[in-house]
């Protein structure tokens, strides 16, 4: 897969025409270049012996795989894993410190703006919209140790979605991406309970407050919650084979993995949940807002589930199913117990899941042996737990398709999304940042924390125009998406990312890329190795190079920058190979 060609040129420095103009040849010839022929793919290794790949890391694959488990790869943590081999650095970061998000004060309920009068211009901003998450989520990814712990984070966000397009206090989202954080590593049985009471997944897809029917009007449950936890954060639509692969009737269809009433009958499971009662106050049938706490069912005066169905409950039927059923009288703690079981043993989960996790963490077309061997690490941590998370990442990143130095497969890769974009390209160089990345972000197709959907920020299955390939990232971009990932670039590389005061702004370091300014072609090379892991095709070398060559040797700076705007911005860049 390749991106679209991106053809902006530099800006021009003052006093050096001659190298400006050769820096915007080179990035029009850079647009029409194919991407590098990259040389054999290593044999597939069995399940059992993935721990033979970690013995000795090359330099490329060490680039691979920091693309896949951080937020971009550095001079230090390349050698760092070269030195503690993958399944070492694997071991590193299960253990590493949490980051976090800022625990912020809820709005005021009786103010619209939250800000009392003479608070700085700023106030509403930093306290009462999801910017303040933004830049703690770019200081967090650009400077933290736990990179592979956010990037899980990251992925499971975008799977199993809460968007600030409802939740538009940064007090509520919060205490959601703090529980992602917490979880990555964790069970997905775990995962899904605490999703399922998280207060902003109740708000956002409507499980709180979600009544009972009662008399008079016997209104049914809200279906929301009940849909998406099925359709979207475990088992999909279809049944799927242990391959990802849809299973087929005698007719060649699809089989579903779920009815109607099946929805309606997990509807009744979400019933009689409110939020936590606020710290001193007795707990009612709908309790005030609370999103520090996950949520609380409601028990009245007798102890009795009040607002909770009691109905029997026909769940998902599949071989071995555990809980289909869930007989009448039973309390509501059970119910959501057993049913979440029921979701969890279904056999798509494995599949489903990691599928979706090898998408957000090495590449958008997996083959089918590679989801097969993720799913069976999914269904057996090879000590019989089933939905090990450590286990699922470890599969995906070790995994013979996944490592390796370079790929042979034209399909192989997967289009970097914005907020991994940006963030490859500054930890490449060392910038120091504020955080306030958000807005560049946003101008390339992905406004952080602002989903447009449940169904995330690109469509998981989306389909490359004019390609049988999937490229879900591809869904966001266009020709001014691609305009703004240049201009990003151009900016740092030739200026620096500007903040509104006093916040500094966002710098790249590119003193050790001047020191090597005096050789062109060893200037190139190491920008092709930190960028492309020694990938870049010829063609692309001379062009850069020639670039370079054709700037003063006196202008190291100058030389440093249009090598790192040229091959930063190139269309060979754009994809995570």
């Amino acid at each position: 897969m390749k991106a679209g060609p991106l053809t902006s040129p530099p800006p021009r420095p003052a006093g050096d025409r001659r190298g400006s103009r050769a820096a915007a040849a080179a990035l029009a010839c850079l647009a029409l270049l194919p991407a590098a022929a990259p040389a054999a793919a290593p044999a597939h290794t069995p399940r059992r012996h993935l721990e033979a790949v970690t013995t000795a890391v090359s330099e490329a694959d060490a680039v691979r795989f920091l693309e896949q488990a951080t937020f971009g790869p550095t001079a230090a943590l390349i050698a760092h894993v070269q030195r503690v081999g993958f399944a070492g650095y694997l071991d590193e970061q299960f253990d590493a410190a949490t980051s976090s998000y800022p625990n912020l004060a809820p709005m005021p309920p009786s103010s619209k703006v939250g800000c009392p009068a003479g608070s700085p211009a700023t106030c509403a901003r930093d306290n009462y919209t999801m910017y303040p998450l933004q830049v703690r989520f770019f200081k967090n990814a650009l400077g933290n140790d736990d990179q592979l712990r956010q990037r899980v984070a990251l992925a499971l966000h975008e799977i199993l979605v809460v968007s600030g397009q409802k939740i538009q206090q940064p007090s509520q989202m919060a205490p959601y991406l703090d529980m992602l954080l917490a979880d990555a590593f964790a069970n997905y049985r775990t995962i899904l309970y605490d999703l399922t009471l998280n207060p902003a997944m109740g708000h956002y897809l409507d499980m709180v407050n979600n009544d009972a029917p009662a008399p008079p009007a016997n209104v049914s449950p809200n279906e929301n919650y009940a849909r998406e936890v099925m359709q979207l954060f475990s088992i999909g639509v279809n049944m799927l084979n242990p391959d990802g692969s849809l299973v087929l009737d005698a007719g060649g269809n699809p089989v579903p993995t779920y009815t109607q009433d099946t929805i309606e009958d997990f509807a009744q499971v979400f019933t009689g949940w409110t939020y936590a009662p606020l710290p001193g106050v007795p707990g009612v049938k709908h309790d005030p807002p609370n999103f520090m706490a996950p949520m609380w069912l409601y028990r009245n005066a007798a102890g009795v589930d009040a607002n909770h169905d009691q109905g029997e409950k026909l769940l998902l039927s599949y071989p071995g199913a555990v809980h289909s059923t869930l007989p009448a009288g039973q309390d509501g703690n059970t119910d959501l117990t057993q049913a979440l079981d029921n979701i969890f043993y279904h056999p798509n989960v494995g599949p489903f899941i990691g599928a979706q996790l090898i998408q957000h963490l090495v590449t958008s077309n997996p083959s089918p042996a590679y989801v097969r061997r993720v799913a069976q690490a999914f269904d057996d941590n090879g000590a019989g737990v089933r939905g090990d998370m450590r286990a699922v990442i470890t599969a995906i990143l070790l995994d013979p398709e996944a490592r390796g130095a370079v790929k042979t497969d034209p399909d192989f890769g997967r289009l970097r999304e914005p907020v991994l974009f940006i963030t490859n390209v500054c930890r490449a160089v060392g910038v120091t940042s504020d955080g306030i990345l958000a807005g560049q972000a946003n101008a390339m197709g992905q406004n952080l924390f602002y989903s447009p959907s449940v169904f995330s920020y690109y469509p998981h299955e989306y389909q490359v125009p004019g390609t049988p390939l999937q490229g879900p990232e591809f869904g966001i971009q266009s020709s001014l998406a691609a305009s703004s990932r240049i201009n990003f670039v151009n900016a740092l590389a030739f200026s620096h990312l500007a903040s509104p005061a006093p916040d500094p702004g966002t710098a790249a370091d590119f003193t050790a890329l001047a020191a090597l300014a005096g050789d062109p072609a060893a200037l190139v090379a190491a920008l092709d190795r930190v960028f492309l892991h020694d990938t870049m095709s010829n063609a692309a070398v001379a062009a850069v190079v020639g670039a370079v060559a054709a700037i003063p040797p006196t202008s190291a700076l100058l030389r440093a920058q249009t090598a790192f705007y040229l091959v930063a911005s190139s269309s060979q860049y754009q994809v995570a190979r």
